[in-house]
């Protein structure tokens, strides 16, 4: 799946499992064992003006409230910063399942019980269990039952704005689900990208615009299009008698269409005589393209119809 939306990751969720994932500036610390990691309120792991990550001499983490020498949490790995001001749950992992702790605080807000977590978005997080993927409050509480698969989703997605989500059915096609978990857009397509408005999907190599109430608004959505030319040299004599040669350019009166990074050719007419089947699509002149594969080395040519010539 692919969507449109970006998370500010401030270290990779699980990429490296049972290493602590910030690197240590070492301060004054607590004892002659204990250092202080700066890091992790440079980055919004912690966000509590009193909280410090405290790396132990055996690398492990925990969370120190200065003020009061209370240690909150104790030997952690720093996952996931929180998303925005209004979602103040961030990820943590211990013996290698994930849960949230406050960052405000530095206080446990849901139990490390999960294989994989993401940030809060909108009040809902995405984690897994069991291998498929639910939906929870700040509390725990399962507000979107676990019904949907992981694919090897980027650690952006899963993630609500302006109440819609994307996610895949257990066949791996895409869809949009709301906030109750129920499916917006059908999931029947092979990738989407979710706006405020609409969500721009694709399904066969073309692509579509789609509204939250499911009916198609654009059936066929370029990424971008450009008018086919090609120079010849032109010949003329200038004023002093002399042949020069000028470049002058022909339109060929068609056009390269581009749908998600593929070409393909279409007429004045807004005919496409192709499907996007090519990287790239030049004029060599009025009856002859050279389209170049998606191998970014093999050509075809194709003819003013789109047919391949032989």
């Amino acid at each position: 799946m692919k969507t449109i939306y970006k998370v500010g990751i401030a270290v990779s969720a699980w990429a490296f499992i049972g290493l602590v994932t910030i690197p240590p500036i070492v301060t004054s610390c607590s004892s002659d064992n204990d250092k202080i990691v700066e890091r992790a309120t440079e980055s919004g792991l912690l966000l509590g003006d009193d909280l410090v990550a405290v790396k132990s001499s055996d690398g492990k983490v925990s969370i120190k409230n200065t003020a009061t020498g209370k240690v909150t949490i104790k030997d952690i790995n720093l996952d996931w910063t929180t998303s925005s001001p209004n979602d103040s749950l961030s990820v943590y992992c211990t013996e290698g399942k994930r849960g949230y702790y406050n960052a405000y605080t530095g206080e446990i807000a849901i139990p490390a019980q999960y294989r994989r977590a993401w940030v809060f978005s909108e009040g809902l997080a995405a984690v897994q269990k069991n291998g498929m993927i639910g939906f929870v409050d700040h509390k725990g509480r399962t507000v979107i039952d676990f019904k949907f698969p992981y694919h090897g989703n980027p650690l952006s997605e899963f993630t609500f704005k302006h109440g819609h989500c994307v996610a895949a059915d257990t066949t791996g096609k895409c869809g949009v689900i709301n906030k109750q978990g129920n499916w917006i857009i059908k999931p029947e397509y092979d990738n989407v990208s979710a706006y405020e408005e609409y969500a721009i999907v694709s399904k066969a190599g073309v692509r579509m615009q789609v509204g939250y109430d499911g009916k198609v608004l654009n059936s066929f959505v370029l990424d971008d299009i450009q008018r086919l030319t090609y120079t010849v040299k032109e010949r003329f004599e200038n004023r002093e008698g002399e042949i020069e040669y000028i470049d002058k350019e022909i339109d060929t009166g068609l056009f390269s269409y581009r749908v998600g990074g593929r070409c393909g050719l279409m007429d004045a007419n807004c005919h496409r005589l192709t499907e996007p089947l090519y990287k790239s699509i030049t004029a060599v002149d009025m009856n002859m393209f050279r389209a170049t594969l998606i191998d970014y080395y093999s050509e075809v040519i194709l003819n003013a119809k789109g047919v391949v010539m032989r």
